[in-house]
């Protein structure tokens, strides 16, 4: 199975959605459908069951002052994604992490996309240039300024994250909230000025005393908590460095091949299923590598 978030289904229309009338067809397409949130969690409609529905059925009065954002098509049916004003009944909201754990791949990625830009939305109300109201453009996916017309475009967070390996070791940590025994890959956001390599140098040195000699790149995978970017990499280090924990890490440590195997099959699989993470495929890349 894909990664968790990839492999979307969406044809995102790039070139269609600055059109007006075309937009207006789209969310008037009987068949179109719109995922709904509360806040950035989803809607349970039925049991483990995500709230979609015909957007001919949903009120635009019960959704927050957005209104629904144009997400694509899959297979030439529009879909759109909005927040309810208020929760829906007595019912709270499906934790978003929760839900997109057990929720057929097409219909994650969906809400990924969704939930990424809801995220951004409600961060870019006003404009960052003269603080006045932003309004949505291309059905969501541009905002632009009602006072000085600046353009805001939704933000993406590129994040490092690699499984640091020498020799037939493996280095993980572990943050001091993690359930017991949990170690998995270290990661971190790219700083200004920095190529995907020296992000991946300078976050194993901050987080480990290790030095990066080379830098392999895998694997990328959206990350809607809340619109990330994960760089997925193996990075050798030299050998024999003392390891110090540092930054926000409790503890790392090395694992031989059999405890990375003990690892994945215990801890790491209770925390989320085995596509959740690119962390799991880049451990799973360097295990492989050793048969």
């Amino acid at each position: 199975m894909p990664l968790s978030f990839t492999a979307s289904p969406l044809d995102f229309s790039g070139l269609e959605r600055p059109n007006t009338d075309w937009l207006r067809a789209q969310h008037e397409h009987k068949d179109a459908q719109i995922v709904l949130f509360h806040g950035l969690d989803l809607i349970e409609a039925q049991p483990s069951t995500p709230m979609v529905a015909a957007i001919r059925f949903i009120s635009m009065d019960d959704l927050d002052s957005l209104g629904p954002i144009y997400l694509g098509q899959v297979e030439g049916t529009p879909w759109f994604a909005a927040s309810l004003a208020q929760a829906h009944g007595e019912k709270p909201a499906w934790n978003f992490r929760a839900a997109t754990m057990a929720l057929p791949h097409d219909i994650a990625a969906i809400a990924g996309r969704a939930r990424a830009l809801l995220a951004w939305h409600g961060r870019r109300r006003f404009c960052s240039n003269c603080g006045g109201h932003n309004h949505p453009k291309d059905g969501g996916l541009r905002l632009q300024c009602g006072s000085c017309e600046m353009e805001h475009f939704p933000r993406i967070d590129p994040c490092v994250i690699m499984l640091v390996h020498c020799g037939e070791r493996c280095l993980l940590g572990r943050q001091a909230n993690w359930p017991d025994g949990a170690y998995t890959t270290l990661a971190g956001f790219m700083e200004p000025g920095e190529t995907i390599e020296e992000a991946c140098a300078r976050e194993v040195y901050e987080e480990s005393n290790q030095r990066v000699i080379k830098t392999e790149y895998i694997a990328s995978q959206p990350w809607p908590f809340p619109s990330s970017l994960m760089i997925g990499l193996l990075a050798e280090i030299t050998p024999d460095q003392e390891v110090i924990a540092r930054d926000d890490l409790e503890d790392a440590r090395w694992f031989d091949r059999e405890s990375l195997r003990t690892l994945l099959d215990g801890p790491l699989k209770a925390m989320a299923p085995d596509h959740y993470s690119i962390s799991r495929l880049l451990l799973k890349t360097w295990l492989d590598r050793g048969v």
